[in-house]
C-alpha cells in the first residue's frame, strides 16, 4: 500500500514527490488514471489546487469507497464542489484586515509535527498567503488551525462511515512550507499521515454543529446565444476557475463554458475563445490542431498568463522571468505596467488596474499590435492579426486565478473592465 500523488499541473511533480515515488511510497498519477482499482491499490490520495473537481465528480461514488474503507484523503485548496457527502463549500473572509490572517494552532496534529503553524503566518511580513478563508468543517471535524476569530483553515475528519479527510483551505500546504524552508518535513509528514500515520487524540475536541454555510448548488445552464459568435470560456474545474465563471460577478458574461476536452465538439468559426489563466498547459496542448484550424477559419482566441500559450497557440514566443512577488513593499516603487497602443479591451482601466505582479513577456510578431508593455518596452498583453487569418489576443497576466482565489484587488479590478469589453468584442459592438 502507498500514498498516491495525483498530479494535476505541467510541471514536473515536486522533488519530494518524486523521491518518495521512487522509493514505493507515492504512486504518481494522471487524472486518468485515477480509477476505482488505482484507489483500491492504495492508503492514501494527496491532490492539489489544481485538482479538477469538475472531473472529480465523477469518480464520488470511488472516492467514498475509497475513505469508506478506511483511506485518507489530504485536500489542498477551496472546496467548490460536493466531492463528498458532508462536506461545504469554501467561504472566503470578507473585508479581512490584519488581523484576521493571525494563524494560531488548535490541536496539535502529526502533519504539522516539527513545524510551528506560526512560523508559517506571514512570507517576508506579508500575511494571507496561508490562507483566506476556510472549507468548513463538517460535525465532527477536529479544527487544527485558524485565522483570526476562528476561521477553520486546517481540520481532520475522521468520518463516521470511514476513512480520513485532511483539509487545508489554500495554496498547496508544502508548497507554503517550501518558502519558509520546511517543505521536505512538510511532505514527509502529508505522505505518513496519509499512509495511515498517527493522528489526533481521540480526545480532541470535536466540531459539534453543522456550519452556518450555503450548500453546493448546481451550476448555472450555459445562456442562450446568437448562431453568430459566442463567447465560450474555458474551465480546468479547478477552483480558481469555477469560482471566477461561475460566481455572480461573471457568470452572465459568458454564453458557454467548456472543459478543454469539449473544444473540438462546440467550437465554431465565429466564436471567441476565452482560455483563463493557469489552464494546465497539457490540457490545451492535446487541442492545439483544432486551435489552429480555428484561426485558419477567421476565428479568435484570447489566451491568459501562466498556460504557456506558447505550446499550444501558433506564433506565440514567450520568455519568462522571475516574479518579484514583492516590489510593492518598497517606499514608490513602480512594477513598471503601462499600457501601449489604445485598445478597445483595456477601456475604462487605469495603469494601476493592470498592476500585480509578471511572470515574463512575449516576442510578438512585427504589426502585432502591443496595448501593454513593462517597464522594458516589453510585450505584456497584444494583439496579433496577422500570423493567422484569425486572431489571437494574448497576455502574461493572471487575473482569473488571483481573483477566483480571492487574492489581489487589482485583479478583480481589471476584470471587471475586461471581461465586458471582451463582451462587446463578442457582440461586435467595438472594433476588432
Amino acid at each position: 500500500m502507498s500514498v498516491i500523488w495525483l498530479q494535476s499541473g505541467f510541471d514536473d511533480p515536486p522533488e519530494p514527490v518524486r523521491t518518495a515515488a521512487r522509493s514505493g511510497r507515492v504512486t504518481i498519477l494522471r487524472r486518468a488514471e485515477l480509477t476505482g482499482a488505482a484507489l483500491g491499490a492504495h492508503r492514501g490520495l494527496i491532490t492539489g489546487l489544481l485538482l479538477d473537481q469538475d472531473a472529480m465528480m465523477a469518480l464520488r461514488p470511488l472516492l467514498e469507497r475509497f475513505l469508506d474503507r478506511g483511506g485518507r484523503w489530504v485536500f489542498n485548496g477551496h472546496l467548490v464542489r460536493p466531492l463528498v457527502e458532508g462536506l461545504f463549500p469554501y467561504q472566503p473572509m470578507r473585508a479581512p484586515r490584519r488581523r484576521d490572517f493571525d494563524l494560531c494552532q488548535q490541536v496539535i496534529h502529526p502533519i504539522f509535527d516539527g513545524v510551528d503553524p506560526k512560523h508559517l503566518e506571514t512570507n517576508k511580513g506579508v500575511a494571507g498567503f496561508y490562507g483566506r478563508g476556510a472549507n468548513p468543517p463538517p460535525p465532527g471535524a477536529v479544527v487544527l488551525n485558524t485565522l483570526g476569530q476562528g476561521v477553520a483553515v486546517d481540520w481532520v475528519w475522521h468520518r463516521p462511515s470511514g476513512g480520513a479527510i485532511f483539509s487545508h483551505a489554500g495554496n498547496d500546504l508544502a508548497q507554503i512550507a517550501t518558502l519558509h524552508g520546511f517543505g521536505l518535513h512538510i511532505w514527509a509528514n502529508l505522505i505518513d499521515w496519509a499512509d495511515g500515520g498517527p493522528c489526533v487524540p481521540a480526545d480532541a475536541p470535536r466540531v459539534t454543529r453543522a456550519p452556518d454555510a450555503t450548500r453546493f448548488s448546481r451550476p448555472a445552464e450555459p445562456r442562450g446565444a446568437p448562431d453568430t459568435s459566442r463567447l465560450i470560456g474555458v474551465t480546468a474545474g479547478t477552483c480558481y476557475h469555477i469560482q471566477c465563471f461561475e460566481g455572480p460577478r461573471y457568470r452572465d458574461i459568458f454564453d458557454l463554458v467548456i472543459a478543454p476536452e469539449r473544444i473540438d465538439a462546440v467550437l465554431r468559426p465565429d466564436d471567441i475563445l476565452f482560455v483563463p489563466c493557469r489552464t494546465p498547459p497539457q490540457r490545451m496542448i492535446a487541442r492545439r490542431d483544432r486551435l489552429a484550424a480555428h484561426l485558419a477559419a477567421g476565428g479568435t482566441i484570447v489566451a491568459m498568463g501562466e498556460s504557456r500559450s506558447d505550446l499550444w497557440l501558433p506564433e506565440v514566443a514567450f520568455s519568462a522571468t522571475e516574479t518579484n512577488w514583492w516590489w510593492w513593499l518598497t517606499p514608490g516603487a513602480d512594477l513598471g505596467v503601462r499600457r501601449a497602443d489604445p485598445h478597445a479591451l483595456l477601456d475604462g482601466l487605469r495603469d494601476a488596474d493592470l498592476t500585480w505582479h509578471l511572470h515574463g513577456y512575449f516576442h510578438p510578431p512585427p504589426r502585432a499590435r502591443i496595448f501593454v508593455r513593462d517597464s522594458a518596452g516589453h510585450a505584456i498583453a497584444y494583439d496579433d492579426s496577422v500570423s493567422t487569418p484569425g486572431r489571437m489576443i494574448v497576455t502574461s497576466l493572471d487575473p482569473c486565478y488571483h481573483h477566483g482565489s480571492h487574492f489581489m484587488p487589482a485583479t478583480t479590478r481589471f476584470l471587471d473592465r475586461f471581461l465586458p469589453n471582451l463582451r462587446r468584442l463578442r457582440a461586435g459592438t467595438v472594433p476588432a
